[in-house]
């Protein structure tokens, strides 16, 4: 009898072991016991090849990757400054295994441009997990100006003349609206496409001037050939603490991208959460640390779901801020 109990008690036992996915639980799950994740993730980035917010996208995907076990495909669907990628997949699986990787400047600047319909609240937020080294107004080493304030005066002295790159529907088109309506700018404005477009179009002269991440031109700026006037954020980056602001010229004109993960609308929450929880723990590495403050010159800076979703209507409200002025 005594026996009979014993195996009974081990029978028990490994049928809990066995609900439990064989290890004793995991520490995320999908609701329904089930470990997650158990297959490839997918994260779908908003811009092209070569940009920050791809690399960004694919700096998080290869820790992630690290720290989940699975693997993390990270795919470029481009066009319309990020909006056909939002489009597509705003309303994709909502699996836990689809994610979406923007940047705040095209997320809320396509909405207030009336480019798309939608903002951040048709999606799942998921994580705000950096911020840019700036949209820095950018043009060649030897143009006759050293200044935000020159470049302006060099447009109005010279209507239509000098041609600046910009990028339809974002935080780039919104900087030129506000150059132009509040500044008085009087450029010949280009569609030159995404950040790495406009650096191309830029170095082999095809415009004279247009706004780029730090990190997109700094190469090009520390060998020579470029120089900017001026950051658009609302405080220089953290390890760049000199660099001039645009908004000591034209005080509006600030854009504090920030690099954002979200998930298709309807996404659990708890699969939500255990994403932002694997996001929290690789940003928290000295290795992420080194890249953030290499790249984008800033310190780390990442929230979890409740603050990043928060920040999003923040930022929600200063694009919606800039609608008068384009």
């Amino acid at each position: 009898m005594k026996r009979m109990l014993s195996l009974l008690t081990v029978l028990v036992m490994l049928l809990a072991l066995a609900a439990c996915g064989g290890n004793g639980g995991s520490s995320s799950n999908d609701g329904g016991g089930s470990s997650w994740p158990e297959k490839t993730i997918n994260i779908y980035v908003t811009h092209a090849a070569g940009g920050d917010t791809d690399y960004m996208a694919r700096q998080l995907g290869e820790a992630l990757q690290k720290e989940l076990g699975q693997s993390v495909v990270c795919t470029n669907v481009t066009g319309s400054n990020g909006a056909t990628c939002m489009q597509q997949y705003k309303d994709g699986d909502a699996d836990g295994y689809t994610f979406i990787a923007s940047n705040t400047a095209a997320l809320n600047g396509n909405e207030a441009t009336g480019m798309v319909d939608f903002g951040y609240d048709a999606f799942e937020p998921v994580a705000i997990y950096g911020i840019q080294s700036g949209e820095n107004i950018v043009v060649p080493a030897d143009a006759p100006y050293d200044d935000l304030e020159g470049f302006i005066e060099a447009s109005k002295a010279n209507p239509g003349q000098i041609k600046y790159g910009t990028s339809t529907g974002g935080g780039v088109y919104i900087q030129t609206c506000v150059m132009t309506n509040l500044g008085g700018a009087q450029f010949n404005i280009i569609d030159a496409g995404d950040a790495a477009n406009r650096l191309t179009a830029l170095l082999g002269g095809e415009v004279d001037g247009t706004s780029l991440p730090y990190s997109t031109a700094a190469d090009y700026i520390e060998n020579g050939q470029l120089k900017s006037l001026c950051t658009c954020l609302s405080k220089a980056p953290t390890m760049m603490p000199d660099q001039k602001s645009a908004s000591e010229t034209i005080p509006e004109l600030i854009v504090d991208t920030e690099y954002v993960l979200l998930a298709p609308k309807g996404t659990p929450a708890e699969l939500v959460e255990a994403m932002n929880a694997a996001i929290l723990k690789v940003t928290g590495t000295d290795e992420w640390k080194t890249m953030v403050n290499d790249y984008c010159c800033q310190d780390p800076f990442v929230l979890n779901v409740a603050d990043s979703a928060a920040n999003l209507k923040e930022q929600r409200d200063l694009f919606q801020s800039f609608v008068p002025f384009l």
